[in-house]
């Protein structure tokens, strides 16, 4: 150690030179590493946000495509239930639930509209149909849009087992929807149904359909809904399309729900008896709860070849895949730079210590001959890079921090004509609005202490890898060559 400290400190020049070399490379490893570990930061924090919510659903734009081999509507088979279980006890997922869904037409009961306060062209309402509510049907107590928090109970309560069981006629409604037609928890409600027939001409027809009494024993406020209105005012979104069917949803035991869609199916047979009354089959929408984002990729892969043909897996973390586009560019190139930058180090500190060594065989001669051990003699070159290439990797890691922030933004301000036309596709309400502003606002290239540990042991890796070289050459010294 004490003839290391001497030979850096005398040797000014040699140990400048290296100095400067690993200073360089190590700026380009650390910005590299700072820019990786800050794209998968930004990735797994937007990923958060989404939540672990994968569903399996009807894939509409396989269907649209009719591309060869895809399936028609016709051939769409309903899940089975045993399929549904299956896919629910594997270990990705925590919890899941399938639902039976309906929609029912109304007469005099009053479904929530949405209608902005401010006449702007730019906003579309795409729920448009004022006389429906949405029924929802749960298999669980307590259902898992409210697990998730994208909808939140403000008065009342969940279901019980019982209700569960005997598909009791209770239901979850909106505050919008229990406003509008002057409900509490413990009213009965009552959807006065109607039949339309749109088969008849231009002017549906109509006939007076089954009442259905639901208890009320909970009232709900959308809360994710929330989060993106004041998300799209905030960003001054002006473009979006706004949906009616959360706040008219009324979540009810998954039995109650079949029961109902039993009876519209018969009285709708009834009141127009030259229509086709549809498939008496059950349609799910499972949903499950995985237990963190990052195993949607992997549930997603296993789960789709278990599917009948028609079908496909969408997860919430989807919608980062559709946007990130940017950040996944910046993750691979940094993953290449620290690749190179590595293999670099190796290379140009291996030549540079092979050239120092050999002007100093006769020094390491002079050793070797006084009966210095050679692993000593080689520890004593090794503490000397270490020396040189610690101190060097301490400024590095504040340099290379500030280059890979320099770097980073001038690659996402090339980028930002592609990420704000993505940003203007409709986003669907009742999930987080993720644009690519949204991502590019989350990057920030700072120290944590995983940037640190991964630099530092990178950088001391390379540098003992790069002694290996120079070992080689201590290995073939002959002192007593050298000494003649």
């Amino acid at each position: 150690m004490k003839r290391a400290w001497l030979s850096v400190t005398r040797k000014r020049g040699k140990s400048a030179i290296l100095f400067a070399v690993i200073l360089i490379l190590g700026n380009v490893i650390a910005g590299a590493i700072a820019v990786n570990q800050s794209t998968q930061n930004v990735e797994k924090q937007i990923k958060n946000q989404l939540g672990s919510l994968a569903t399996i659903d009807i894939d509409y734009e396989a269907l649209m495509a009719n591309s060869e081999g895809g399936a028609s509507m016709e051939e769409i088979q309903p899940l089975p239930e045993e399929l549904i279980k299956q896919i629910g006890e594997r270990s990705e997922v925590k919890q899941y639930d399938y639902l039976r869904e309906a929609m029912i037409a109304v007469d005099k009961f009053k479904p929530y509209s949405f209608r902005p306060e401010v006449e702007n062209e730019n906003i579309m309402a795409s729920g448009g149909m004022d006389s429906w509510v949405y029924l929802t049907g749960t298999n669980l107590l307590q259902p898992l849009d409210f697990e998730e928090d994208t909808v939140n109970l403000t008065q009342g309560r969940f279901f019980t087992e019982e209700e569960q069981r005997t598909g009791k006629r209770v239901g979850l409604i909106s505050e919008e929807v229990a406003q509008e037609n002057g409900l509490t928890v413990g009213d009965t409600m009552v959807l006065d149904g109607q039949f339309i027939d749109y088969s008849s001409g231009e002017e549906p027809e109509k006939q007076k359909g089954n009442d259905y009494p639901i208890e009320i024993v909970g009232i709900f406020k959308n809360i994710s809904l929330e989060k993106a209105n004041e998300q799209g005012q905030e960003g001054g979104v002006s473009s979006f399309a706004f949906d009616d069917r959360p706040f008219n949803r009324i979540y009810m035991p998954n039995d109650a729900v079949k029961t109902i869609v039993e009876e519209e199916r018969v009285g709708r047979q009834a009141a127009f008896p030259a229509t086709d009354p549809g498939s008496d089959e059950d349609f799910f929408t499972p949903q499950f709860i995985l237990n963190q984002p990052e195993d949607a990729e992997q549930f997603k892969q296993e789960v789709t070849p278990l599917l009948p043909n028609g079908y496909k897996v969408n997860a919430s973390t989807d919608e980062y895949d559709r946007v990130g586009t940017s950040m996944n560019r910046l993750s691979q190139i940094s993953s290449y730079v620290v690749v190179i930058a590595v293999i670099a180090s190796l290379i140009i500190i291996s030549l540079i210590i092979v050239l120092f060594t050999r002007d100093r065989k006769y020094e390491l001669g002079i050793y070797l001959s006084l009966g210095e051990r050679r692993k000593y003699v080689f520890a004593q070159i090794v503490i000397e890079l270490l020396l040189i290439g610690i101190s060097a990797m301490l400024i590095s890691l504040v340099t290379g921090n500030m280059l890979g922030k320099m770097v980073s933004e001038s690659l996402l301000a090339s980028s930002m004509l592609e990420a704000n036309q993505a940003g203007m596709e409709q986003f669907f309400v009742g999930a987080p609005k993720i644009d690519q502003a949204t991502i590019n606002e989350a990057f920030r290239v700072q120290y944590t202490l995983s940037y640190v540990i991964a630099f530092l042991a990178t950088g001391i890796v390379t540098i003992l890898l790069s002694a290996v070289v120079p070992l080689l050459y201590i290995l073939r010294l002959n002192p007593k060559k050298i000494m003649l």
